[in-house]
């Protein structure tokens, strides 16, 4: 298609299409007009005979490809907070460490050879294993499939030796009895 399909659409079908592309339906668009679904139907069917496309996401899509008013593409992900350290400016900028702690990491290939590199495997953040179930509401699981799988074969160990020691005690209560 070429800019004189796109010259072709008004507004209001314009506007139906960037919302398109972002996956709203009928309704949705409609509420965020401020016009009815039918509208929001006739002005999409108006467009995709235009930009002579055979789906309200093929005609979104063409109109995506000649639209220049929103070159960038709408962000996936964006990170929630970043927290401010209260250290008077001890920070790293690249990083979320101090300078401090950036310093000892750098030094690791000289305390290596001394033996100071285990000192440091113990001070960091590595030997705290993270559990198989989310501290906090919302946390999603990020243990690797080793780590799922070493959890598994824990928690079947302690189950089969906590039930193995039920199964013994009912035994030593049978004989008292008995």
């Amino acid at each position: 298609m070429t800019a004189a399909a796109e010259d072709r659409l008004n507004d209001g079908q314009r506007d139906c299409l960037r919302l398109v592309l972002v996956h709203l339906n009928s309704k949705e668009i409609a509420r965020e007009l401020g016009v009815s679904p039918h509208t929001v139907d006739q002005r999409l069917r108006t467009a995709m005979r235009v930009l002579n496309a055979h789906s309200r996401f093929e005609a979104a899509r063409i109109f995506a490809t000649l639209d220049h008013e929103q070159a960038y593409q709408s962000l996936i992900y964006q990170a929630p907070l970043v927290v401010r350290d209260s250290n008077n400016g001890n920070q790293d900028p690249s990083s979320a460490r101090n300078r401090s702690e950036t310093a000892e990491i750098k030094d690791d290939s000289a305390k290596a050879e001394s033996g100071g590199a285990l000192k440091a495997l113990e001070r960091s953040e590595f030997r705290h294993r993270p559990l198989p179930v989310p501290r906090f509401r919302g946390e999603k699981n990020r243990l690797a499939a080793v780590e799922r799988l070493g959890w598994i074969l824990v928690i079947a160990i302690g189950a089969a030796l906590s039930f193995g020691g039920l199964i013994s005690g009912l035994e030593a209560l049978s004989r008292l009895k008995g």
